[in-house]
């Protein structure tokens, strides 16, 4: 009896924390300390904060459709704190995740009445989605704070409402935190939208004069809102036209359902369109139950704020919808839209516990301490979707992992060996990508620094004999009348890691190794040794790029948390012309 109470202590205490623990071990196990896609658009915040010419007006310029201006804020001021280290803005980012999940758990403890169990269980699940790895487009992405702001403004404004402050109080902040949502992110106007009826319900009945004023006042500080969101607002040319949803109204369902459902749809679009309908039908469910027994006010208190922060995740799927169908860049459950998306089966595992558990009361009375069956399958759903959930997100963290090691070996090399790949990967502009990388080691920002020189004495690390270690240049053929094929496969021996580029070098017979082509490995278990990563290579050079004199090939692994090449095993001989 002793052992069972014990367990059960257990249980409650630390099973609710458990997906944010795991979250937390793998982040910093996967994430790379490099700027990607808008946020090398940063660099410039940094550069006038050196110069001291930053101002409000450049924090609060257009991004996208976006204006940001209080995550750029944070970002420039954690920026210039930690040298930009990004990683730091992944542990942001976690952080308004917890935030996020204490909130949910206030909101759950005045909305719920049950044994501390059952409470923690019920918890439990709803950490399952808030820290679920599935949306690591948004943990391993500094620039991702735009995307949890808005709901911690929402899910903080549920809590404002519910609380015993003043009726002008409550307006006031939650007001306020609807400015800080706008100016945040695209969809942060949803916060405005879904509060005023929740401020509405709590407030009407105890002033309805005041209330009618300051509803007036929030639909006007809505519009001055909009009105400086527009104010110079122009929409960008890759954007799709917002009549599209218009146009093509069937396919605006489908974009809309895969939205909804990719939390649950494994990156897989059929999957995502079925999980949708159900989230949607389930929503819309609960909705029409609540209002066919709105005299019920017990029933409407305990369920409106989950109405609340579910519609957050509706509308901004709507307005997803109106800005990017017909977008080529990817479909609706793109993981990083399951920081918006997430929000409705959150709602949802609240909304059908509280509505099941009022069906049975309804039905009788005596029934109290009953799981209702909604809440029992919507759990074992969740929880039987973990697995999948999980082994997809480690391939894909580690696929994300490498993608970026070696998009940061081309930053350090990139004055010396311009590697286009960078624009489909990292940003579309190569000059640009040179520019803000120079203007980052300037600032002392880029760890480790540009390497600026082609030379291989001046960044290679000595193996003391030891090449075989580091892998193997194994053959190279002539493949055209100006061409070579080289392959090989390198390993580095102290990280037990593939490396994050090979580096192809020419030996004019004086000693000195000079750069002069880069390529990426592949990962490799054909050779892998115990515990050991290992990266195949093949790549084509032409003798364009040599000097026009006999010369020794040699290949070199590189590693980008040294900012060192080691030289693999092996050399070949080219003649001159």
């Amino acid at each position: 009896m002793i052992r069972t109470d014990s367990i059960k202590r257990a249980l409650i205490r630390y099973l609710p924390l458990t997906p944010a623990i795991f979250l937390a071990v793998l982040i910093p196990r996967y994430w790379v300390d490099l700027p990607q896609y808008d946020e090398w658009d940063s660099v410039t915040f940094f550069e006038h904060l050196s110069q001291g010419s930053l101002t409000a007006g450049l924090l609060f310029k257009q991004a996208n459709e976006y204006r940001q201006f209080f995550p750029n804020v944070i970002v420039v001021a954690l920026g210039w704190l930690t040298r930009w280290d990004i990683r730091y803005d992944m542990v942001l980012i976690f952080i308004a995740a917890c935030l996020i999940s204490l909130t949910v758990w206030r909101l759950a403890a005045r909305t719920l009445q049950e044994d501390p169990l059952r409470f923690s269980l019920l918890i439990f699940l709803a950490n399952l989605i808030i820290f679920s790895p599935t949306q690591y487009e948004n943990w391993l992405q500094g620039q991702q704070l735009v995307y949890y702001m808005p709901i911690l403004c929402v899910v903080t404004c549920v809590l404002v409402a519910q609380s015993n402050l003043a009726t002008l109080t409550k307006f006031m902040i939650c007001a306020g935190l609807s400015i800080v949502s706008m100016f945040s992110s695209a969809n942060g106007v949803v916060c405005w939208v879904v509060i005023l009826p929740m401020l509405l319900f709590t407030e009407w009945q105890k002033n309805r004069r005041l209330v009618s004023w300051l509803s007036a006042a929030w639909i006007a500080g809505l519009c001055l809102g909009l009105a400086l969101y527009l104010h110079g607002y122009q929409k960008p040319w890759w954007t799709p036209s917002p009549l599209t949803a218009l146009y093509h109204p069937v396919h605006a369902l489908i974009y809309f359902l895969g939205f909804a459902g990719g939390p649950f749809g494994l990156e897989k679009v059929r999957l995502s369109i079925v999980a949708g309908v159900v989230l949607t039908i389930g929503f819309g469910w609960s909705l029409v139950y609540v209002v066919k027994h709105r005299n019920d006010r017990a029933l409407i208190e305990n369920t409106i704020g989950w109405l609340v922060i579910g519609s957050y995740s509706v509308l901004t799927a709507a307005m997803t919808t109106v800005g990017r169908l017909g977008l080529s860049t990817g479909p609706s459950q793109v993981p990083r839209y399951l920081g918006f998306s997430a929000y409705l089966p959150l709602a949802l595992i609240f909304l059908v516990h509280i509505i099941g558990t009022d069906m049975y009361r309804r039905k009788d009375a005596e029934v109290t301490n009953r799981w209702p069956p909604l809440t029992v399958v919507a759990a074992i759903t969740l929880i039987l979707y973990q697995p999948f959930m999980y082994l997809l997100s480690f391939h894909q963290m580690q696929k994300w992992q490498t993608r970026l090691q070696q998009a940061k070996a081309s930053i350090l090399l990139i004055n010396e060996l311009p590697d286009t790949r960078l624009t489909k990967i990292l940003y579309p502009n190569i000059k640009f990508l040179i520019e803000k990388s120079n203007a980052l080691d300037d600032l002392g920002f880029l760890r480790p620094k540009l390497i600026q020189s082609k030379h291989l004495k001046d960044f290679s690390a000595d193996s003391n004999g030891h090449e075989r270690d580091y892998g193997f240049f194994d053959d190279m053929q002539k493949s055209g009348e100006h061409k070579y094929t080289a392959l090989g496969w390198g390993v580095l021996a102290n990280q037990q890691r593939m490396p994050d580029a090979i580096i192809l070098a020419y030996d004019t017979g004086d000693g000195d190794e000079t750069a002069f082509h880069l390529t990426h490995p592949v990962r490799s278990g054909s050779l892998a040794r115990p515990g050991t990563e290992i990266g195949s290579w093949e790549t084509s050079f032409s003798t364009d790029q040599l000097p026009q004199v006999p010369v020794s090939i040699t290949a070199w692994a590189f590693d980008v948390n040294s900012g060192k090449a080691f030289r693999l095993s092996g050399r070949f001989k080219i003649d001159g012309p």
